[in-house]
């Protein structure tokens, strides 16, 4: 298995540069020749986000969308697993994708709760606002 960064991540979705998009689908067609997926951390995930939305003007509820579609591409590993997909999800809601990952990463952790001043997230379990 090999591990995508943001760069690659960003040129499959946008496919903004012929030149690199042409490297990304060849490593793509590689690993799922030899049956393997391609890892994305979700620090990958957070910054592609950021770039579609800030480099591109996308908006976020948009980016959102794309990247919940990615989730269902079987040639990708995201290192929270369904973790992820939930914490789009409940962007879509209240709060942004940072945070929710946060919290789902501290309960995976054993916290109880992730303390925040955010009052975005007020009602979801894994939050405790202050």
């Amino acid at each position: 298995m090999k591990a995508w960064d943001t760069n690659l991540l960003v040129r499959h979705l946008a496919e903004d540069d012929v030149a690199q998009l042409r490297v990304v689908r060849r490593e793509l067609e590689r690993a799922s020749s030899r049956g393997q997926s391609i890892w994305i951390a979700d620090l990958t995930v957070v910054e592609t986000l950021w770039v579609l939305q800030h480099g591109f003007g996308l908006e976020v509820d948009s980016v959102l969308e794309i990247l919940l579609r990615l989730t269902e591409d079987a040639r990708f590993v995201f290192q929270s697993g369904g973790d992820l997909r939930l914490a789009l999800e409940r962007s879509r809601n209240k709060g942004d994708l940072p945070e929710h990952l946060i919290a789902l990463a501290a309960k995976q952790a054993g916290a109880k709760k992730t303390q925040t001043f955010d009052r975005a997230v007020k009602g979801f379990s894994g939050f405790e606002v202050l």
